[in-house]
């Protein structure tokens, strides 16, 4: 049966030209056909609580790396495309029930395609401090990590993880940001362990609705970004929380859960040991304004799927998938989603796994058909 497919639908919902969605001429071997439509897969975004697909419209232009892919997916063609990515960012709500399919482009020596994501710069309005995402002026290619060196080198919100240790490396714009109220929280993953961490006026909830966590709670409130990252290192100093989860620690959590109860009891203890070390530090810094809180974290509706895996009175993880950085197909249909990973199957809801979209941030992609290989369990029941 032919499913619609979303990344299909970014080229007939946002009405891309020529120019921005691209197709080879008929490619040699393979029998004629043309070769699909490409896209740089950015990110998976939270937007009012809701996951957002956030992808990028590539151009054709001589010089450039070049598509290498089938258009039934089913083997490479022998013709390539010189593509960029043309600089314009494109957004698709993850519907449940939504079909997805793609398979990430490879270069001719089985590489695939990265792009440089850009630089972030602080808002120019005075009157709305935030923060602007800019595109990569080069375009560059890049082989690891998520920046080319050039934008590296722009970027101004990488200074304001130590602005509280040097704050004269701020810019105008980005100070501004960093007056806004702040918070501090302390999150627990599935797999028991914790972080802390800090979201802005202007990014909470969404910071954590990003982050993938198990639960999570607000602990401490200040006016600006300065004083809460001071409150965040004395929280890693005193009470042993790292400030740090990498994805794939964060994915493997997901599909080796602990009981509930256990997590609840392991989040307590944690908040319970970052209070105890805000109240030694601010003996020490009786200057630092901190308010305390204590302000759970609330998954959103679009979590539930993967949230009832934890809140079952014995876990029932969601299977992990295999890694399709081969150019092997993923395709599958959408339950619900977790900070980057999305819960899905491929016909049976009971047969559930999960998918790290993590590992394609940056990539060019094609719109494929077909199915994710799992092996995975339905209920017996």
């Amino acid at each position: 049966m032919d499913y619609p497919n979303l990344l299909e639908n970014v080229f007939l919902e946002n009405a891309l030209d020529g120019a921005e969605a691209c197709s080879t001429e008929p490619a040699a071997g393979v029998g004629g056909e043309t070769a699909p439509r490409a896209l740089v897969w950015r990110q998976l975004r939270w937007v009012d609580r809701r996951p957002v697909l956030e992808l990028e419209a590539v151009e054709a232009e001589p010089g450039q790396p070049r598509l290498n892919g089938a258009a039934n997916g089913t083997a490479p063609a022998e013709a390539e495309l010189p593509v960029r990515p043309a600089g314009r960012r494109l957004r698709v709500p993850l519907t449940p029930g939504a079909y997805l399919g793609l398979r990430v482009a490879l270069d001719a020596s089985g590489a695939p395609y990265r792009f440089c994501s850009g630089y972030t710069t602080g808002s120019t309005d005075p009157g709305a401090p935030g923060t602007r995402r800019h595109p990569c002026p080069e375009a560059a290619r890049i082989d690891r990590g998520q920046q080319c060196p050039r934008c590296a080198a722009r970027d101004e919100f990488t200074a304001l993880h130590s602005a509280h240790l040097y704050p004269g490396t701020l810019t105008d714009s980005m100070r501004a940001y960093a007056m806004l109220e702040h918070r501090l929280y302390i999150a627990t993953f599935p797999d028991g362990t914790h972080k802390v961490g800090t979201s802005s006026l202007t990014s909470t909830p969404r910071r954590l609705d990003e982050q993938a966590v198990a639960t999570a709670t607000y602990v401490a409130l200040a006016s600006d970004g300065l004083a809460i990252r001071r409150a965040e290192d004395a929280v890693t100093a005193l009470a042993g929380i790292g400030q740090v989860k990498q994805v794939v620690s964060k994915y493997r959590a997901w599909t080796h859960p602990l009981p509930g109860a256990q997590l609840r009891t392991a989040h307590e203890d944690a908040v319970a040991r970052a209070r105890a070390a805000l109240t030694e530090f601010l003996a020490r810094e009786p200057d630092l304004q901190l308010s305390a809180l204590d302000e759970p974290w609330v998954p959103s509706l679009a979590m539930n799927r993967p949230y009832a895996a934890l809140r079952a009175r014995n876990p029932e993880p969601l299977a992990p998938c295999d890694s399709t950085l081969d150019g092997s197909t993923a395709g599958f249909f959408c339950t619900g989603a977790a900070g980057q990973f999305v819960s899905a199957h491929v016909g049976d809801p009971d047969a559930a796994f999960l998918v790290n979209t993590a590992e394609w941030r940056n990539l060019l992609v094609v719109p494929d058909r077909g199915f994710t290989r799992v092996r995975v369990q339905g209920s017996l029941f």
